[in-house]
């Protein structure tokens, strides 16, 4: 469950950094737009009023004919804007009106109004300026908005440290209420856990009483096909039974322990021999590409489980006269093991559920070849034990399961009580 808490606290701190980062973002772009509108608006009313702001009276009346808006537009405006403008005479004459900024004199106010007439744009932003030409050309205003620009980009920034305050608030609180959240999914995991345990268990009794039965009965009147039944069928369900546990067992554990170097290299090939006899009964050809002296870092009698597991459902499942072809190499952030046997691929089949437990694509073709679809879920919660992924890729001649372990792995061997 403790997985289960990180990625709770984890999704908190996702979706509080979303909706905080958009409402900014919705915010910082508002804002922009809305003074940009306004300077927009103030040098239009220059533009057509001459270089010079009018006094209130007369700009309500250029504000019904032009059909601008500039918000708090008041008497006093006309001195609070800080603005300026450049005049073309017909002859080639320049002159400027200053009278309204300080911060501009006559050379960069000329330079400022030559690049923004050879721009070709008639209005737009110039450094924290606003910017018009007239129609004519023969006029360039410019209207500072440095500070209006300079108090959105400080309101940012206090939205975004309140905003950073609130996230590590939300999620320090989610984290420690997380523990009271996940606590009726932790007693019912464990109930099932622990339901499955004692299940398997109490079914191993009457399972060896049946077998022993069976074998009394075998040497008494001999072997027939119904003692084979029922002697197959007690083999089976005790090998699910074994598989229940042992995958129960795993999904107890939330680490590892001992993880030692493993030489992955020999442990394979070892464990691939073992099928020889069944992929010969089937006529298949077994293809190994494994790389040599491939060590890893993890837990050694796990690692020949995983091999097992999807050596044998390769060698199940795979066409008679097909192949089996396996694959270890070690990458810089991966090891890389995968099993491929020719088969029949079904489009209809969603090959990504194989690694559920008790799936079945097909159940006839599971009950015939004695699978109880707990294999690849053991497979899959060794890998996820290991840090790795394992995926199931089909292809037109068949299926490949292909399995990344982490090369991150410390080994660590675990401590012996006396």
């Amino acid at each position: 469950m403790k997985k289960l808490r990180q990625k709770i606290v984890l999704g908190v701190f996702l979706s509080a950094l979303v909706v905080f980062v958009l409402t900014i973002a919705v915010v910082f772009a508002t804002m922009n737009i809305q003074v940009t509108r306004s300077a927009d608006s103030l040098t239009k009313v220059l533009i057509q009023n001459g270089g010079v702001l009018p006094a209130k009276s007369e700009y309500e009346k250029m504000d019904e004919q032009l059909g601008v808006r500039i918000p708090n537009y008041s008497e006093e405006s006309p001195y609070r804007v800080r603005f300026f403008a450049v005049y073309y005479d017909d002859d080639g004459g320049v002159r400027t009106d200053l009278s309204h900024i300080a911060a501009i004199d006559e050379s960069t106010a000329v330079r400022m109004a030559d690049e923004v007439r050879n721009a070709m744009e008639p209005t737009g932003g110039f450094n924290n300026y606003r910017y018009r030409v007239s129609d004519d050309e023969s006029m360039v205003v410019f209207v500072d908005f440095n500070e209006e620009y300079t108090g959105v980009d400080m309101l940012t920034l206090m939205l975004t440290l309140i905003a950073v305050a609130f996230i590590i608030m939300i999620t320090v609180v989610f984290y420690f209420l997380s523990k009271r959240i996940v606590r009726p999914f932790e007693k019912n995991s464990r109930m099932q856990k622990q339901f499955i345990t004692d299940a398997s268990h109490e079914l191993k009794t009457p399972l060896a009483i049946i077998s022993a039965n069976a074998e009394v009965l075998a040497y008494k009147t001999g072997e027939n096909e119904w003692i084979k039944n029922i002697t197959a069928q007690v083999e089976r369900v005790s090998g699910l039974v074994n598989e229940l546990l042992t995958l129960n067992r795993l999904e107890e554990v939330e680490e590892i322990s001992d993880i030692e170097p493993v030489d992955l290299t020999a442990l394979l090939t070892q464990t691939a021999s073992t099928f020889d006899e069944v992929l010969r009964n089937k006529n298949v050809g077994r293809i190994n590409e494994i790389a040599p002296g491939v060590v890893y870092n993890g837990n050694r009698a796990q690692m020949e489980r995983l091999f097992s597991v999807l050596i044998e459902n390769a060698s199940k499942y795979v066409d008679e006269y097909g192949k089996v072809k396996i694959t270890l190499k070690k990458e810089s952030k991966y090891t890389v093991f995968s099993v491929f046997n020719s088969c029949e691929i079904d489009e209809d089949v969603d090959y990504s559920l194989l690694f559920d437990r008790f799936y079945r694509p097909d159940s006839s073709r599971t009950s015939s070849t004695g699978g109880h679809g707990i294999g690849l879920s053991i497979a899959k919660r060794i890998v996820t034990l290991h840090g790795g992924t394992i995926e199931a890729q089909p292809s037109d001649t068949g299926l490949s399961i292909n399995v990344k372990l982490s090369n991150k792995l410390k080994p660590i061997k675990q401590k012996k009580v006396d």
